[in-house]
């Protein structure tokens, strides 16, 4: 299943010394080819699709959504396949579904056995679907399987002569259907097995149409017309048990209805849905039947091409007195529209389905439905609450444990870190099979760290280091990004006191040897963030040194490759940050000489680029971040390059280099269109086209963002870069005066919005209304801003990074109106707040003082 900066699995080592606005990386350094895990939420929003597209009648897509999971690294390969087997066995693929089957070795529970059972039912292979069956424990099925084993129990007293045995399995196994849509399945599968068995000799076709001919009319009749279209599909006699079925529907009397229902469904499964006579058949039991199961069996048959705009399911979802499975079509509907990303129609029809019917048990499926169009839109949360509600809506069990993670990683998709974290925690109570748990715990711990409790999340990673599934690998990551958070703390020191207690440790609380040699490279560049250049180099060396010794013994060689090449990485920045450039420029060749493909090597041109920008060698800089770009597409650092690289080019300032800076941000969106730096690239563009005076095209960059990236955590930067764009053009058409307006007035007032963006947006509020000649507005505008954000001495602490600039500014402005007011006091008193605040600005503010200061005497006077 969800995405980049769900699992915040850490930045890369890489430095950002050109901007700070680049995302973090979602994968942390170190890590070995198959140690690089999907998201959780991301792989369980894949298998709920593929579940749907089962429920919706389309097998054959829902195998191609297992298929592609099962190449996913890091997935629970038996659970997938045995997901995969269904699907195959779903869509008639016999011998595709045993081979996958066939492919689980080593797990071959009671889920196995179950789907080797039926595939060597339908294979008429009895024997071996009754060992098979005899090796099923049902208490180890899940819910969604333990039908199906009655239902094999069904098949199998079937093919022994026993109906009323049989009949009593099938209907013990609608008894503990899952759901309704279930229940329709087995109705469906028991069908086909009839049609699939029996006799086909002549004697048999000559007895049976001679007892439909006895008894016509009658209810025996019926059975016999039932069994004679049967054996002649049996005996390849297709078109005549088409055109028998066809007869008998005719003269059936008003009171026949069940048996009308009967004759429609066989007739629509033996023409198939594909022909205009199985069609019509099915589209007259949805019209018409009376039996529920039936009439959901057709629907199932007949897919998604009912729900086609105008069509059959627009017809049966408009009756009125309502359609008898109106909650069922409704889902169906909604789900279809959600599969083809039809948001609207798909939400409208399951906002009508919690409407309408409160208790039905649907309405975890259609907030799923809404849970799919949020998490699409990125409205986390919402899609946060909608995973509650379906949970509060179920028992506990697999489809509960399951959105109990999605609802956590939507909190923490939403910045809700708290949330999340108890999300997480609860999760961690009832883990969802098929879910790497480590996974979870490396998230519970990641959300402490966003949420700045850094206490809280040592302590759980020292709690779950004896739960094995919190493997080295997401212990890892934890540490790294754990590490990561007290450096933005300014905390180097208990970051590396940590480090070094466990390098330490020893008995059941060392850690192994794959982790320590990560923790070991770890120590060695905290001392270089610390700068301690020369203790890092030390410390590198000794660990380059060591994996020819004891400490390599037991490490792959995959593993001591990245380590020495991201050792020499940062041998070289440590040389950098000496001033031993040569040095440092001969390690980088060598890094890409020794280690051409890995992942250090990749990274070394960023930071060579860096020193040439540093060092105002940008035509340098942009050239090396154009190869990484040319020989490296498709890596992870191909979009930060390319967006580095423009930042070079509009550092040159020219216009023919700001036009280079554009087209590298265009290259960059057009060849990495889901990369988290696509948002800051766009941004970046609008702003480059503002500088070379193109207001139109930087104005439709900025409405993409704010209307494509609604729920995205810096889209209010979008906004106010919008308004600017309006202010920038309002003096050749009011329209953009009252837009931009209308911004900065509405960001002002967000209080969901950072203080420093409300306080220069209603600066620039104020500024629009003193131009419209609304002084008086203004100047309550800036004196508000002033009373919210800096006279309260809670909120005065914490202006972010440019909020004191704004703030000064807002000020001078404020102290300015009220002097041509003729306010003169309160003018003194605005200028005097900046001072006193030690705001930017005070020396302006002084300057205008003064000019209110008594005289001072002059001599002999």
């Amino acid at each position: 299943m969800l995405m980049a900066g769900a699992g915040l699995r850490a930045q890369t080592a890489s430095r950002e010394p050109v901007e700070s606005a680049l995302p973090a990386r979602t994968s942390a350094p170190l890590l070995m080819a198959n140690e690089v895990k999907p998201e959780p939420a991301d792989l369980l929003l894949q298998q709920q699709a593929a579940q749907h597209a089962l429920e919706l009648g389309l097998p054959a897509v829902a195998a191609e959504i297992y298929r592609g999971l099962l190449a996913v690294p890091g997935v629970d390969r038996a659970a997938l396949t045995l997901a995969l087997t269904t699907a195959l066995l779903d869509d008639g693929r016999v011998d595709e579904a045993d081979q996958a089957l066939q492919g689980i070795v080593a797990e071959r529970g009671a889920a196995w056995h179950l789907r080797a059972g039926l595939i060597a039912a339908v294979r008429k292979n009895f024997d071996a679907a009754r060992t098979e069956a005899a090796a099923v424990k049902p208490g180890e099925l899940g819910p969604a399987d333990l039908g199906w084993f009655y239902f094999l129990q069904g098949q199998l007293a079937d093919a022994a002569g026993d109906g009323p045995k049989a009949q009593a399995f099938y209907d013990q196994a609608a008894g503990v259907a899952a759901s309704d849509q279930q229940r329709a399945q087995f109705e469906l599968a028991k069908r086909e097995a009839e049609l699939r068995a029996g006799r086909r000799d002549d004697s048999l076709l000559d007895e049976l149409r001679g007892n439909v001919d006895k008894y016509q009319g009658t209810l025996t009749g019926y059975q016999y017309v039932r069994q004679y279209a049967i054996v002649l599909d049996l005996a390849q006699r297709k078109n005549d048990a088409v055109s028998l079925l066809q007869r008998q529907l005719l003269p059936l009397p008003p009171g026949a209805r069940a048996t009308a229902d009967e004759f429609h469904l066989l007739l629509g499964m033996i023409a198939g849905p594909d022909t205009d006579t199985g069609r019509q058949a099915l589209t007259e039991l949805l019209r018409s039947g009376s039996d529920r199961t039936m009439q959901r069996v057709a629907l199932q048959l007949l897919g998604p091409a009912v729900a086609q705009p105008g069509g059959l399911l627009d017809e049966l979802i408009g009756l009125t007195p309502p359609h008898p499975i109106l909650e069922d079509l409704l889902l169906f509907r909604a789900q279809v529209n959600l599969m083809d990303k039809s948001y609207g129609l798909a939400t409208a029809d399951a906002n009508l389905l919690l409407e309408k019917f409160p208790g039905s048990p649907l309405i975890p499926a259609a907030l799923g439905v809404l849970l799919g169009d949020a998490w699409e839109h990125r409205r986390w949360r919402s899609a946060a609450d909608y995973a509650m509600k379906a949970r509060e809506a179920l028992p506990p069990g697999q489809m509960h444990a399951q959105l109990g993670v999605l609802e956590a990683e939507a909190w923490f998709r939403a910045s809700d870190f708290r949330s999340a974290a108890d999300a997480y925690a609860a999760v961690l109570n009832e883990r969802p099979a098929g879910v790497d748990a480590g996974a979870l715990i490396f998230q519970r711990v990641q959300a402490e760290i966003e949420a700045g409790r850094l206490d809280a999340a040592q302590a759980l990673i020292d709690q779950f280091t004896a739960d094995p599934a919190f493997d080295a690998v997401n212990r890892w990551q934890a540490e790294w990004n754990l590490a990561r958070a007290f450096e933005a703390h300014d905390q180097i020191a208990a970051a590396l006191a940590r480090v070094e207690k466990l390098l330490g440790a020893s008995g059941a609380a060392s850690p192994s040897a794959d982790l320590r040699l990560r923790m070991a490279w770890l120590q060695a560049r905290l001392a270089f963030e610390a700068g301690q250049p020369e203790q890092a180099l030390k410390q590198a060396g000794a660990l380059v040194d060591s994996l020819a010794g004891a400490a390599g013994a037991g490490v792959s060689a995959e593993l001591k490759a990245l380590v020495v090449s991201a050792e020499l990485l940062q041998e070289a920045g440590a040389d950098f940050a000496l001033q031993r450039t040569d040095a440092a420029l001969g390690l980088l060749k060598k890094l890409r000489t020794d280690f051409p493909q890995s992942d250090a090597a990749v990274q070394s041109y960023i930071v060579e680029a860096n020193y040439y920008a540093d060092h105002d060698r940008l035509v340098d800089a942009q050239a090396l971040l154009t190869k990484l770009a040319d020989d490296f597409q498709g890596s992870m650092y191909a979009p930060q390059a390319l967006y580095l690289a423009a930042l070079n080019a509009e550092r040159r300032g020219q216009d023919t280099y700001l036009e280079d800076a554009e087209k590298l941000i265009e290259r960059l969106v057009s060849e990495y269109q889901n990369d988290p730096l696509v948002f800051y690239a766009r941004l970046k563009q609008g702003d480059i086209f503002r500088k070379l005076n193109d207001f139109g095209h930087a104005q439709q960059v900025y409405e993409y963002l704010v209307n494509n990236y609604a729920q995205h955590a810096d889209v209010l930067v979008a906004q106010m870069a919008l308004a600017d764009c309006h202010s920038a053009q309002a003096a050749n058409d009011p329209a953009h005066a009252e837009s931009a307006t209308a911004i900065y007035e509405s960001l002002s007032e967000r209080p969901d919005a950072p203080a420093e963006l409300r306080i220069e947006a209603g600066y620039k509020f104020g500024l629009a209304q003193a131009k419209r000649g609304s002084a008086a507005d203004a100047q309550k505008t800036w004196w508000r801003l002033a009373n919210v954000f800096l006279l309260d001495p809670a909120k005065s602490a914490d202006l972010g990074a440019t909020g004191p600039y704004w703030m000064g500014r807002t000020l001078l402005a404020l102290g300015d109106s009220l002097e041509q007011s003729q306010k003169l006091d309160q003018a003194r008193e605005a200028w005097q707040l900046i001072g006193r605040y030690n705001l930017p600005g005070g020396a302006l503010a002084q300057q205008r003082l003064t000019r209110y200061l008594p005289a001072p005497a002059t001599a002999g006077k």
